[in-house]
């Protein structure tokens, strides 16, 4: 059987942290720091997709809904009335048609009563789902899944959604108290990860010694996304260098080395980004990269699916759910990109000869060709008296 694509350890910062109504109209003893997600990190084998959820705060103990207080009333909640929850969303097929708002599967875990249950459920286009399997029949990879001090670890075996060679991946939280629920969402994620890709106007960015030259680039992330650009850094390797926006776990030891005392680079503004590049006369020749961290903004809609209440083995979704409702969220991706520089031999006689001329050629024969014409009537003029005088 084919295998998904494997990849490296990544790490999605959750700017989205803001909390959605999903059930009822109270949030009272909800919205507590233990559905609070701060981080994501995920990673494949190409078998087994492993993720842990990194929250606000800690549990006690992997029974941490025994005695949990609230974040909003600090009131202590039975652990029989109190339910969170823990998931992702999987687009396997990369088709918002398909699945629910796009979402073919959803896989978590839950607590209840101390009591961690996981599920996996196929979703329909029709508001319809199906339980694929649950923590008694699922697979071994899924009964490992667990939740510990401050963080939820879902492990799923891939196969079980028949190994996708493309999908996206969307985590969520939910805290349920009596009737009402809240949820909290990230941004898509699309695996295999995205890269970034630079171009630069000119294409080729070449600078003689001692001078500096202004380069317009559009950046991209090759999922297809926008090229919002939020910021940019220099990629410095080295002890002095670090980088806060680092959320994509790079390893900035293995960016190609840059000398400031070489290429001077300013980043002049980063949307549309714009580069002011000085090469000092000492400079020797040769090419040049420049390694960049760049973070971009990618657009994506969280979706909310069925119910976390209760686990069927298969029906429709309630409608009190609001299914169609959709939650706008914002992505971002940070990655590293490279800028090339070509430093040639500064401008001889000859060259700066030319660059005068192609300059000012045209106007200096215009200027000759008139004043040329103007010394020639002058001379018919002196010749025509001349002979009338005759």
């Amino acid at each position: 059987m084919a295998e998904s694509p494997s990849f490296e350890l990544q790490e999605l910062t959750n700017e989205n942290r803001n909390w959605v109504q999903t059930y009822g109209t109270s949030d009272a003893n909800l919205k507590s720091n233990y559905t609070d997600i701060l981080a994501v990190n995920y990673i494949s084998d190409g078998k087994t997709l492993n993720t842990t959820f990194w929250l606000s705060s800690g549990f006690a103990n992997s029974s941490f809904a025994i005695n949990s207080t609230d974040n909003n009333n600090n009131q202590s909640l039975s652990s029989s009335s109190r339910k969170l929850s823990y998931g992702i969303l999987i687009d396997a097929d990369s088709n918002t048609k398909t699945g629910y708002n796009g979402a073919d599967y959803d896989f978590y875990v839950e607590s209840v009563a101390g009591k961690i249950s996981g599920y996996l459920y196929q979703l329909s286009s029709t508001g319809g789902y199906r339980l694929i399997g649950s923590n008694t029949n699922l697979t071994q990879n899924h009964e490992e899944s667990s939740i510990g001090p401050g963080y939820v670890n879902l492990n799923l075996d891939l196969s079980s959604i028949n190994s996708p060679s493309q999908y996206n991946l969307l985590f969520y939280s939910a805290e349920a108290f009596k009737s009402n629920e809240v949820r909290q969402f990230t941004s898509w994620v699309t695996i295999p990860p995205p890269t970034l890709k630079i171009t630069t106007t000119p294409s080729d960015i070449t600078i003689r010694q001692g001078e500096d030259q202004l380069v317009a680039a559009r950046i991209k992330s090759t999922a297809g996304f926008s090229n919002d650009v939020i910021n940019i850094t220099l990629g410095i390797t080295g002890s002095n260098f670090s980088n806060s926006n680092n959320n994509n776990n790079i390893d900035y030891n293995t960016l190609p080395s840059f000398n400031p005392d070489e290429l001077n680079v300013d980043i002049i503004k980063n949307q549309p980004p714009l580069f002011k590049i000085h090469i000092p006369p000492q400079t020797p020749l040769g090419i040049y990269t420049i390694p960049l961290i760049v973070t971009i903004r990618e657009p994506s809609i969280a979706t909310t699916t069925k119910p976390t209440f209760t686990a069927p083995q298969g029906g429709t979704v309630d409608p009190e759910f609001e299914l169609s409702k959709k939650y706008p969220t914002v992505g971002y991706l940070t990655k590293p990109v490279n800028l090339t520089v070509t430093v040639t031999l500064p401008k001889t006689i000859g060259d700066q000869f030319k660059d005068f001329w192609s300059t000012y050629g045209q106007f200096i024969g215009i200027f000759a060709g008139a004043f040329v014409g103007a010394f020639a009537k002058i001379m018919f003029d002196k010749t025509s008296k001349k002979k009338k005088e005759q």
